[in-house]
C-alpha cells in the first residue's frame, strides 16, 4: 500500500469552508504531508497569519484546521464606529484585500497518538507533528497445564 493513500482525504480534499465562496474569499493553503517511522508531519503555508489566527481540533479521528482573518481590520474597525463626520470614512476606489477564511478537515490514520499531537508556527508555516502509536509486536502466549 502506498503510504500516501492513508492521507487521500488530505490530498484530495474539496471541503474548504462551511461558508463557501459567499461573502469571503476562499483561501486554500498549500499542504505537504510527510511520514517517518515515528510520526506524520503536516506543513501548511499560511502567509500573513499568526498562530493566533489558526484553530486546530481533533475529534473522532478527524483533524480540522480553520482560520478567519480580516486583512483590513483597522479600517473596518474604524468604519464600524459611528462617526459624526461621514466624510472621514475612507472611500474605496479599489478593494482587493478582504476577509479570508478556510476550514480543512483531514481523516487521520488509525495508528496515530491523538494525545501527543503538537503544533508550531514559524515564518508563516504551520507545522503539525502527529506521533504514531508504537506497534504492538506479536508475542507468544504460554499455555499452562490446569
Amino acid at each position: 500500500m502506498n503510504a500516501l493513500s492513508l492521507f487521500n482525504d488530505w490530498l484530495n480534499n474539496d471541503f474548504y469552508g462551511s461558508e463557501g465562496l459567499c461573502g469571503t474569499s476562499a483561501a486554500v493553503p498549500d499542504v505537504d504531508v510527510t511520514e517517518n517511522k515515528d510520526s506524520y508531519v503536516l506543513d501548511m503555508d499560511l502567509p500573513g497569519r499568526t498562530e493566533k489566527d489558526v484553530n486546530l481540533e481533533i475529534n473522532e479521528g478527524v483533524l480540522t484546521i480553520s482560520s478567519a482573518k480580516t486583512e483590513t481590520k483597522a479600517i473596518e474597525d474604524k468604519n464600524n464606529k459611528k462617526e459624526k463626520d461621514e466624510a472621514e470614512k475612507p472611500q474605496f476606489l479599489l478593494r482587493e484585500r478582504r476577509r479570508t477564511e478556510f476550514r480543512r478537515s483531514f481523516t487521520l490514520p488509525k495508528d496515530i497518538d491523538a494525545d501527543g499531537v503538537t503544533a508550531g508556527f514559524k515564518n508563516g508555516v504551520l507545522t503539525i507533528k502527529i506521533p504514531r502509536k508504537a506497534e504492538v509486536a506479536p508475542r507468544k502466549i504460554q499455555i499452562s497445564a490446569a
